[in-house]
């Protein structure tokens, strides 16, 4: 009687504890910021109207980028493993290097402002420090674009403003604070000259991100 009351008594802690452990949160699952920087991969068509492939034409090989901004989620946690929740991007902004030889030799830079950009979130923790992350946001913003242009050993100088509300989609790891991911942002800029505003265009601005950061 005495062992089967100790027997009880050691099988009821483990379980108490065990169940304890099940309802504590799962910290990945939780509201919080988060950090990126990344690398910027374009097409052949960046900057272009053309939705296809434009061959041996080029006008960046890459550019940066810096994000800021605020997970939200909503809502209990499914299992304590799975959560939906907004996805916030503050700041998110982007630099490109533009050099290009296809029609004449072209130097300058492109600067994406993008601001408030919102979406959906879903968050997959299969324990409590690794989750993964996909999302989507609707991007607008801003975008700058000064290049010179040399014909025949004149060099001219044109700048150009722009705007969009584009998409976005990405997958994210994360381990603990750390996250590691990629993005697609999609869609095209209207882009009009400084001196003349009948002078303007939509442009393609595809572009692939490799990001790293954190998010705490």
């Amino acid at each position: 009687m005495k062992k089967t009351i100790i027997l009880f008594a050691l099988m009821s802690f483990v379980i108490g504890n065990i169940s304890a452990q099940d309802l504590s949160p799962n910290r990945r699952l939780k509201s919080g910021v988060w950090l990126k920087l990344g690398y910027d991969a374009t097409f052949s068509n960046f900057l272009t109207q053309e939705s296809y492939v434009v061959p041996d034409y080029k006008v960046t090989d890459f550019g940066v980028n810096f994000q800021l901004g605020t997970t939200f989620y909503i809502g209990p946690r499914i299992a304590n493993k799975l959560r939906f929740g907004l996805d916030a991007a503050w700041l998110d902004f982007s630099y490109f290097q533009l050099n290009s030889n296809y029609y004449n030799s072209q130097n300058g830079m492109n600067f994406f402002l993008n601001f408030l950009e919102v979406g959906p979130i879903i968050s997959f923790s299969p324990m409590d420090k690794i989750a993964f992350d996909l999302y989507g946001r609707v991007v607008p913003g801003y975008s700058l674009m000064f290049y010179d242009q040399s014909v025949s050993g004149s060099t001219d100088t044109y700048g150009y403003y722009g705007y969009h509300v584009n998409g976005l989609v990405g997958a994210t790891f994360r381990f603990k604070v750390f996250s590691a991911g990629v993005e697609y942002n999609f869609g095209k800029t209207k882009y009009i000259d400084l001196d003349d505003s009948d002078i303007n265009a939509k442009l393609i601005t595809n572009n692939l991100r490799i990001l790293l950061g954190f998010k705490f």
